[in-house]
């Protein structure tokens, strides 16, 4: 695809919807994904090859049609997971560097995008509760909001140039070629079940902030 027809589907005025074909791959290709980084990270005490083995059974498994796939139950609670989810878990499964500088840049970016994941997370949830004299999530359907996204995944990967920002951009460009997986853009940034772990893992870093905060402080230590 060239840089023209790219640009027509960012800036586009119409919204464009994901396919049938696109769908069913957001739902159970996706959830396969998930559930197979899952397996590696819960399992990581086998050996590597057995590690992989369980998690191949596990997405092949997810990719079974209808209600004998795990995808189908999963999508009845928490819909398809988002491509953010999917990206990551890919990112997350790729060898890592071990260089100071790109650690140190991944973490602030982790930070900055836990963060703005956990407001877009709230705002969408008050979205449906009607507190806003718009609907923002309707918005995720057009080309404002997909260059919004855009724009600030590039700033993002200008300011801090981490493996975490260069992985926000693939999503994006996965987003803008595919429209996965429902054709809005904050679908394709969140999920319920990726919005969920950002809680849990906000509330698990301030307890263990707190937690060494008070063994470090002098009054604790006397």
């Amino acid at each position: 695809m060239d840089i023209s027809a790219f640009s027509r589907l960012v800036f586009s005025s119409t919204p464009l919807l994901a396919g049938s074909t696109v769908s069913w791959l957001s739902l159970h290709l996706g959830w396969a994904v998930v559930l197979g980084s899952g397996v590696c990270m819960i399992c990581n005490w086998l050996l590597p090859r057995y590690r992989w083995v369980f998690a191949f059974v596990v997405m092949l498994w997810t990719l079974l049609p209808n209600a004998a796939s795990p995808a189908f139950w999963l999508g009845l609670a928490l819909q398809s997971p988002s491509l953010m989810s999917v990206v990551l878990c890919v990112g997350w499964l790729l060898p890592r560097s071990g260089r100071e500088a790109g650690a140190v840049a991944d973490s602030r970016a982790q930070k900055i995008l836990l963060v703005l994941g956990a407001v877009l997370g709230w705002v969408l949830l008050l979205d449906t509760l009607a507190w806003f004299p718009v609907s923002v999530y309707a918005w995720g359907f057009g080309s404002g909001a997909v260059a919004l996204a855009l724009l600030a995944a590039a700033l993002l990967w200008l300011f801090i140039g981490s493996r975490v920002s260069a992985l926000l951009l693939a999503m994006m460009a996965l987003f803008v070629l595919t429209r996965a997986p429902s054709g809005n853009v904050w679908d394709a940034l969140l999920d319920p079940f990726l919005w969920l772990a950002l809680q849990i893992g906000w509330f698990f870093s301030v307890v263990r902030r707190h937690w060494m905060s008070r063994r470090s402080s002098p009054a604790t230590r006397a």
